[in-house]
Formats: structure tokens, sequence, C-alpha cells
């Protein structure tokens, strides 16, 4: 079944991973809510760059861990450009530190940004799919999610491994409702969580993983939202190159 209309919402799609999202997203053809939190000028340049190219997108803030805000979301996209059919949950942030140093506010943070915020903006987009008979859901998760776990990186891991089993089960759920489940694995990007890590947190992974542009986790995912990615759920997709090289 075509897709009745093309809107997708991308979570933190103002910066990074999810900007390069939004942009590819908006060239195959998609009106894009560029969700932000924090950074509504990052969101907005998105916006603007979207619109200049002669697409459709609109900048809305919501903090995805809040799941009255990550329901707000949905509804005002939904207002704005029409229902959702592709929802890419790419919101991710990290407080790195020990198992024993971590605080439970920090861990509850976490894992409400990466984890529950994903799953409240799937719970409520689900809602309009389901109606339309179509829609594509995609999780972004991480090597630190049971391929690659680090030290120092409990509550991200915990939570990036969860995506994974959220996309196995509701790949199931909703397998006979034409909506599709998948989960994307980022590589080594350069982007604001791996800094949480350090100041030389860069700088020691280039040394042992090859650096992957944003831009192709990007057309990953604009293979797995198309009609043709309509033939695979329910997994696991790397982007990576397998994993550290010269180790």
């Amino acid at each position: 079944m075509t897709a009745p209309h093309r809107v997708a919402v991308v979570t933190g799609g103002g910066r990074g991973i999810g900007a390069a999202i939004s942009r590819r997203l908006a060239s195959d053809g998609f009106a894009v809510a560029v969700n932000y939190s924090s950074s509504p000028s990052d969101a907005q340049q998105v916006v603007d760059g979207i619109t200049a190219d002669g697409g459709s997108a609109v900048a809305i803030r919501a903090d995805v861990s809040d799941p009255g805000q990550a329901a707000n979301l949905i509804d005002t996209t939904t207002a704005e450009l029409g229902a959702p059919t592709v929802l890419v949950n790419n919101a991710g942030m990290n407080i790195a530190g020990a198992a024993r140093k971590q605080s439970p506010g920090d861990w509850d943070r976490v894992i409400g940004v990466n984890l529950s915020g994903a799953f409240y903006c799937a719970h409520a987009a689900l809602s309009y799919m389901y109606e339309n008979g179509w829609g594509r859901v995609i999780f972004v998760s991480s090597p630190s999610g049971g391929r690659r776990p680090s030290p120092g990186m409990s509550a991200y891991s915990a939570a990036k491994a969860g995506l994974v089993g959220m996309t196995r089960s509701m790949a199931l759920e909703v397998a006979r409702r034409g909506i599709t489940v998948n989960t994307v694995m980022p590589g080594f990007v350069e982007t604001d969580i791996i800094s949480s890590g350090g100041a030389n947190a860069a700088e020691s992974l280039a040394a042992h993983w090859p650096r992957i542009p944003a831009e192709s986790i990007a057309s990953t995912i604009s293979f797995l939202v198309s009609e043709e990615g309509g033939h695979v759920s329910g997994e696991e997709v790397g982007v990576w190159l397998g994993g550290p090289v010269g180790v």
C-alpha cells in the first residue's frame, strides 16, 4: 500500500544526525517536523534550509521524556503538517559516569530521553498510523547498546539496548497493519553525545573507529521508510563498518 501522505517527525532533528535525517527526508518529499528540546535556533536553521530548497518543515519544541510533551509533538505535527506516517526516534543524550557514582537522577534522565521518550512518541504516532494502515517507525540506537559497550555508559547502554528489544516486539505487534519498525545503529559520528564522554573522546574513538558521516545514517533511514523498504521490519541495521579497526 502506498503511503497516504508523507509526513515525518524527527526527534532531536535540529542537530547532528537528526539534522541530516531531517534534510534527507525533506529531499525525499516528506514534510518534516523538526523536533528540538533546547536549541530553537539550530532547529529553525534546518527548517529554513528545507523551505529554501522548496520543501515543507516546521520546528516543534518538546522534551520527549515527558509523555505529555511527546504526545503534543505528534498532535501539533498533525495539526500543522498532517498525521505522521514516519517517526524517527533520534533524540538522545548521555551523562557519562561510573555506575557506582552515577546518581539516580542522572540514570532517570538518560533512560527518559533515550528510551522512554522513544516509546512515548511511538505510542502517540501509532494511533495515526493504524488509522492510515501505513507507517514507519525508526529507533536510532548505538553500538553501546550491546554490541560494543564502553565503561561509564551503563545508563546509555541500557537505554540503547532497550530500543532494540522494543523494535523486535513492536514490529510483531504492527506487522499486519502496514507498519514497519526498525532500529538503525550508527557508528562513530561526531555528535554532542561523543563530546559528553570527555574532551578527548572524539580523538580516542578516531584512533580505532572509522568515522561515519551523518548523511550515511540518513541515507539508510531514507531506504527503510521508503516503499522499497517495506519488506524490512524488526531489524537492527548497523551503519558502522563492522566495528573498531586497528585493535
